[in-house]
């Protein structure tokens, strides 16, 4: 079977959510194809154990990333001592069920917080001159809740819809310097944050046969990212692509 290798030797990178797992995996994969990469997440013990994996290749910092100013001076510290950014990957994301009748309306803004308002400073932060090369990409993570709106999950859903609106929007402001940005969906993925949901009882067994090729792992969908930040995808922009392994064909119905 063929194997599809990236080269990103001598560019710069930022990635939220890099802790665990898919933005961990996307860390791991830029680090490994030559990029240097700031990891930011809340765990720095995680991402300390990057580090010391690939010493060369991964920059940690443990912050908040709805504290937009310490992420703010953060990123520019970073393009100002490494070089300016290539490209940015924003899979910080929290998870929680809002039903309609009893969901916690604190917890239901967080989730809006970190999955859509901190990945929209993130852009504003990544496509400044001052902070990126010309033809910057950006990948930013939706979900297959954006289409299907999942019962019980209204906040999730919406923070993810949200975003690809935004970035169908921003793709239409940063275009002149052939700066580029899209989202990415994935169905039900194998990470820390999902097997929790498991755990906790709020997925069914029906959930897993609609995925048609079954539930993705990490490196499933961190392929699809590594292109959308590669130069072959350099005329792609402002748009969604889904890796759910055959989740939105219907079987949900």
């Amino acid at each position: 079977m063929s194997k599809i290798l990236f080269d990103f030797t001598d560019e710069r990178f930022v990635v939220t959510g890099a802790s665990s797992g898919m933005g961990r995996k996307i860390a791991e994969e830029l680090a490994e194809s030559g990029a240097v990469v700031l990891t930011i997440a809340r765990r720095i013990e995680r991402l300390k154990e990057l580090e010391e994996k690939y010493p060369e290749h991964i920059v940690p910092a443990a912050l908040d990333v709805c504290n937009h100013e310490i992420l703010t001076e953060t990123v520019s510290d970073f393009a100002e001592n490494y070089g300016k950014l290539h490209g940015a990957v924003h899979a910080a994301g929290i998870f929680a069920p809002t039903p309609l009748r009893a969901y916690n309306e604190s917890e239901a803004r967080s989730i809006m917080d970190v999955s859509f308002w901190a990945g929209i400073r993130l852009m504003q932060i990544v496509n400044k001159k001052k902070n990126a090369e010309e033809g910057c990409s950006s990948v930013l993570f939706s979900s297959v809740a954006a289409t299907i709106g999942e019962k019980s999950n209204f906040a999730y859903s919406a923070a993810k819809i949200a975003m690809q609106a935004a970035v169908r929007a921003i793709a239409k402001e940063i275009y002149s310097r052939k700066n580029r940005i899209n989202t990415v969906s994935p169905g039900w993925v194998r990470t820390e944050m999902t097997r929790c949901e498991e755990e906790n009882g709020h997925v069914s067994g029906k959930f897993y046969d609609w995925h048609l090729l079954g539930i993705g792992e990490p490196e499933d969908v961190s392929g699809a990212v590594l292109f959308l930040l590669s130069d072959r995808a350099k005329w792609i922009t402002g748009t969604n692509v889904v890796v759910d392994g055959g989740y939105l064909l219907g079987g949900y119905n």
